[in-house]
């Protein structure tokens, strides 16, 4: 499922799968987010496990935060509508 380095190479013009990896990611950061009601933000991209990672915060009740952290390959972020429902749940 992870993206290639001649499907980097092809998709972005970059030179490296770094490269590539990262145009694609900057890509994703300037599009919205979302599981069930909530909206997400990205949040950091591990190369080794191929996850991006999206972050929601939202106000609890009773006072302070509540917090989600989930994860979707690179590919199906890029290919994806911004729906994360398929996300796994990171923290």
């Amino acid at each position: 499922m992870k993206y290639s380095a001649s499907e980097l190479k092809q998709l972005t013009g970059k030179a490296t799968r770094a490269q590539g990896e990262t145009a694609l990611y900057n890509a994703l950061e300037t599009r919205q987010w979302r599981r069930g009601e909530r909206q997400y933000t990205v949040a950091g991209y591990d190369r080794r496990k191929d996850i991006v990672h999206f972050t929601a915060t939202w106000p609890a009740p009773g006072g302070g935060v509540g917090h989600s952290r989930v994860g979707l390959a690179l590919r199906l972020a890029v290919e994806g509508d911004g729906d994360l429902a398929q996300a796994s749940v990171l923290h």
